[in-house]
């Protein structure tokens, strides 16, 4: 069974049928002479874009939920629980849920922003909502939106590919999406109904969330159920949230595994343990070298030096996945800090929105700004009186999710979420980090943006190769070749 098929044949037949185009005045003569069989037109390609919306959305939710390792699904898991569960879902929770669950290209195509314009979904739903707040009509003055919208529904018809070689199939009293002979759960967020033979989709919890409202999508109507099968789903997630006590990622194990490999970087560990110690207004260094230089075991061996000196740090390293996502990393961060006492929660309203922490990224940037700038926490066994913070592979996380740039962290934003004004942290706050680059230190595969705050470091920028002297140090007690000596000289290999 394939909903959407059934909801996308009876677009393009009342399409036809009232030969619907874009064109102005085609538009103008069906609203002078049949303007409710235009009428008939939206309301049947609201059908299917909001099917085609939803059933995408739970579709790539679900199969992100079973891609997702431990540590990987904390700020999905929140982004998840604001969108259908904090509030009554709209179409614009539904398309954020497409947003943050979208992993192939093809699915994440539409969420994309064009040049100067709006992704293909934030068009949709822009639309939906003037029309049915009547900002649109179908009257003469509102041609050219309707012309658009005529447009933009034949847009997501190219959608319906996505959909082509799957079906809902009902599996031991549970509906699977199955596609290429790989089966995804979709319950709770897609179950049975009253009729039997007919799958629903989740719409929302209502009346103080002790109902959950269910749609019909072979016959269209409303069911409501006892919200008790889907808070049995959303209740473990709000717990492993609850108070920012969630981590989105543990490292432990990578710095360990650094660490052991950490040979001849003595001189250049120093440098960047002085940048941190440091109190002026350059706060910002970038460690960047060829990739297989050891920027991960040099930053490790630091984070670990740090930590023996009593100086405060936060660290994230990208890596695969939502590591790669500077959005997660900013959460990360927030709950480092909560978990390790830096922020002061004296403050109502920061103790409550670190109870439950925002998802939107405008609103986690403006929280951790905050967070530095009026509420960090100096413990008194830290001299230094900074905080580093600290991120490896800047240029895995460009490619990741290349809509999300470190220069966002740098900025204020106005309530539209414009950048408004350069943002800045105070000289105790020290950033380091790393990206790859060119073996002559050029910046082709990712580009730093550029800040007067940054500090310049001759042997950090880039890494060099290790020395004779540093490499005969780093290997005294052990028995190797210099032919091997020769070939770590030359690559400064992790091995």
């Amino acid at each position: 069974m394939n909903p959407i098929q059934h909801y996308h044949k009876r677009y393009e037949e009342i399409k036809l049928e009232k030969k619907v185009s874009s064109d102005i005045d085609v538009l103008a003569d069906l609203i002078e002479n049949d303007n409710a069989g235009l009428n008939n037109f939206f309301m049947a390609a609201f059908g299917m874009s909001t099917l085609i919306l939803r059933m995408g959305a739970v579709i790539q939710m679900c199969r992100k939920f079973e891609l997702l390792d431990e540590y990987g699904d904390a700020l999905f898991t929140k982004q998840v629980l604001d969108n259908l569960r904090e509030t009554l879902p709209s179409d614009t929770s539904w398309k954020n849920v497409w947003n943050i669950s979208a992993v192939d290209d093809a699915w994440k195509s539409p969420t994309l922003q064009a040049k100067g314009g709006q992704s293909l979904l934030d068009r949709f739903v822009t639309f939906r909502n003037k029309f049915v707040h009547q900002t649109i009509q179908l009257t003469q003055n509102s041609l050219p939106q309707l012309s658009n919208g005529v447009t933009m529904f034949e847009e997501l018809t190219n959608l319906i590919s996505l959909f082509e070689n799957g079906n809902l199939e009902l599996i031991e009293g549970k509906y699977h999406w199955v596609e290429n002979n790989k089966s995804i759960c979709m319950y709770p967020y897609v179950q049975v109904g009253m009729e039997k033979d007919h799958p629903y989709i989740f719409q929302g919890l209502h009346k103080s969330k002790e109902k959950v409202a269910i749609l019909n999508l072979i016959a269209g109507n409303e069911e409501a159920q006892e919200a008790q099968i889907l808070e049995q789903v959303f209740e473990p997630m709000r717990s492993s949230l609850q108070g920012g006590a969630g981590q989105v990622f543990d490292h432990s194990e990578r710095i360990a595994y650094y660490q052991s490999c950490f040979v001849g970087r003595d001189r250049e560990k120093n440098a960047i343990l002085d940048f941190c110690a440091h109190n002026d207004n350059q706060n910002i260094l970038c460690v960047k070298s060829p990739a297989g230089m050891g920027k991960g075991a040099l930053i490790a061996d630091v984070i670990q030096q740090l930590k023996e000196n009593k100086t405060q740090v936060l660290y994230h390293f990208c890596g695969a996945g939502m590591q790669n996502s500077l959005h997660a990393a900013l959460y990360h961060f927030i709950l480092q800090g909560t978990r390790t006492a830096y922020w002061d929660r004296s403050d109502e309203t920061i103790d409550r929105k670190l109870n439950r922490l925002p998802s939107k990224l405008i609103d986690v940037i403006h929280l951790f700004q905050s967070l530095l700038s009026e509420h960090l926490n100096i413990q008194k066994n830290n001299t230094t009186g900074n905080l580093v913070i600290i991120i490896d592979g800047l240029d895995e996380a460009q490619v990741a999710y290349s809509q999300l740039k470190i220069s966002d962290w740098f900025y204020s934003y106005n309530e539209k979420e414009e950048p408004e004004e350069d943002w800045r942290s105070a000289s105790n706050i020290r950033w380091v980090f790393t990206y790859r680059c060119d073996d002559d230190g050029k910046e082709s595969f990712y580009q730093f943006p550029k800040m007067k705050e940054c500090v310049h470091i001759d042997m950090l920028q880039p890494l060099q190769g290790l020395s004779p002297a540093a490499v005969d140090e780093a290997f005294k007690d052990f028995k190797v070749s210099d032919d091997f000596k020769k070939t770590v000289i030359e690559k400064a290999e992790i091995v």
